[in-house]
């Protein structure tokens, strides 16, 4: 059942309910959009952690590579010099061994030594591998990250990375809002933040996001604090609800529209003719061979000083059917011949200007329409866009009131064509000057291809009359329409309804499809 036809108690139970259910809706919904941005930024943090740790490692890795792959193999006594010197060029790095048959046997800071590779790694590696540990032999109680990387049979280097750089790095991610930050090595300890080290069985080292090191395969957890989850969801939920309150007070105006005597919406009407509050926007028709703007459709527009823009939708259908009519149709006439004249010097030009199919049985219909076209510049001409809906009925007098008005220059127009009762017959028994295609014909053009638009453009040419497409949305569609050799285009490809005095503007430019092709659409 549709709302019009509930009972305005009912109808305005069921709008508070919707309120209401709207306004849960959109709370419950930011507060689980608040929890996801919390675990998106999580996995953010983790990530970034994971490059700057790696960094660190590849950056150990790689300094003095080829110097320091020589040294394992050969005596202590022999490269301890130049293996002190190669390693205060490392960054990170508490120390640098030598280790061949699973021991290490030279030290970059002490010089000879020998202990097992067992406290670093429980075997030797076979590649390249890095481990957490507690402490190493000299420092038992500081953890420290070996970096073992084989150099050749039984022999490789063992970087030992102090914790302090990898904990440093960590820390960035509390900066970022983290609650605890933590790096793990798989079969190892872990290593938080705060350089605390964590067991294998610590379920702190699987809290919250985690992203782990394709290369290297250690992973970092980040969790932030209950308090920032559940400031997301006080945050989001606030703002989703405010924004259901818009939706709310849409609605509310929706209801108050629809449900408020028709004689208040005409009283509004009237009152807004009378204090200023509607005027007329004007849509670009191109010249699609030129690019020129070569003419304008006129759209009424009400800007309420209480509800704000109120769409033409929502009260023309209430206009049409009072006797409104002739004044709204009167304004568009007068304001916008008057406007155009004032704006526009390009020649010759046409003004569309769309009539309701109750004009036409107006008897001061023709005289409104002579009116404004006595007062026309040359060269500017008119042209009254009508629906193809109503053309059915009355044949003879609609066919005296074009010939009447046709007579002084007056130009039609049949608009949407295609959408209603569609029948070609009507293009044979009224002579129109433009066939207007709606533009749901035209978003079909990159998907169905263009026999339609083919076929109407040929049915137009055999009745003399000229194309005009409608709703051009994208760059495809104006090439194709090119293609086709559609004489004349509108749509916000080219330009969103404006002012007068922007379409004097756009008139300047000479090259106006070439701006619409650099010119983002919603800047247009």
């Amino acid at each position: 059942m549709r709302l019009a036809g509930l009972k305005p108690t009912f109808a305005l139970i069921a709008m508070l309910a919707c309120a209401a259910g709207v306004l849960l809706c959109a709370v419950v919904a930011g507060v689980r959009e608040g929890a996801q941005q919390i675990r998106q930024r999580e996995g953010l943090i983790a990530s970034d952690m994971v490059s700057a740790v790696e960094r660190v490692l590849e950056r150990v890795r790689s300094s003095q590579s080829d110097a320091l792959a020589a040294l394992p193999g050969q005596p202590c006594e022999r490269v301890a010099l130049p293996f002190a010197e190669l390693g205060t060029r490392v960054n990170y790095v508490r120390g640098i061994n030598l280790v061949a048959n699973g021991r290490l046997y030279c030290s970059s800071a002490v010089g000879p030594v020998d202990l097992p590779l067992a406290p670093f790694f429980t075997h030797e590696p076979a590649a390249t591998a890095i481990n957490l540990i507690g402490g190493s032999p000299w420092q038992p109680r500081e953890p420290v990250l070996p970096l073992y990387v084989p150099t050749g049979e039984k022999l490789g280097l063992l970087y030992v990375i102090e914790s302090t750089y990898l904990t440093d790095a960590l820390a960035h991610g509390v900066r970022y809002g983290a609650g605890r930050v933590t790096l793990s090595v798989p079969g190892a300890a872990a290593l938080d933040d705060r350089g605390v080290l964590l067991a294998q069985d610590d379920p702190a080292r699987h809290a919250g996001a985690r992203a782990t090191s394709p290369r290297w395969g250690f992973s970092v957890d980040v969790t932030f604090a209950p308090q920032a989850y559940a400031q997301a969801r006080w945050q989001y939920g606030l703002m989703f609800g405010a924004a259901a309150l818009l939706v709310d007070l849409l609605i509310g105006a929706t209801w108050l529209i629809a449900f408020a005597p028709r004689r208040l919406l005409l009283s509004a009407v009237r009152r807004g003719l009378r204090h200023g509050q509607f005027h007329v926007v004007y849509q670009p028709v191109i010249e699609l061979a030129t690019g020129r703007v070569g003419g304008v459709e006129a759209l009424i527009r009400w800007t309420h000083p209480k509800f704000g823009a109120v769409s033409p939708a929502v009260f023309m259908a209430e206009v049409e059917g009072s006797r409104l009519l002739g004044p709204v149709t009167r304004f568009v006439l007068e304001r916008a011949t008057t406007e155009i004249a004032q704006a526009t010097t390009v020649r010759p030009f046409h003004l569309a200007i769309n009539v309701a199919p109750l004009d036409f049985e107006r008897k001061d219909f023709v005289a409104d329409v002579l009116g404004v076209v006595e007062r026309l510049p040359p060269c500017v001409i008119l042209i009254l866009e009508v629906t193809e809906r109503f053309l059915l009925e009355k044949r003879a007098h609609t066919e005296a009131i074009f010939a009447t008005l046709k007579a002084r220059g007056v130009k039609f127009a049949i608009d949407d064509f295609g959408t209603h009762h569609s029948n070609l017959d009507l293009l044979a028994r009224f002579p129109f000057d433009y066939v207007k295609i709606d533009g749901q014909f035209v978003r079909q053009l990159e998907k169905r291809g263009d026999q339609l638009i083919k076929g109407i453009a040929a049915v137009a040419k055999h009745f003399d009359m000229e194309i005009i497409a409608e709703g051009v949305e994208t760059e495809a569609q104006h090439e194709i329409l090119c293609r086709l050799g559609i004489p004349y285009a509108q749509g916000y490809f080219y330009r969103r309804p404006g002012s007068a005095q922007n379409v004097a503007e756009m008139q300047h430019d000479a090259g106006l499809v070439r701006y619409a092709l650099s010119t983002p659409l919603a800047s247009r």
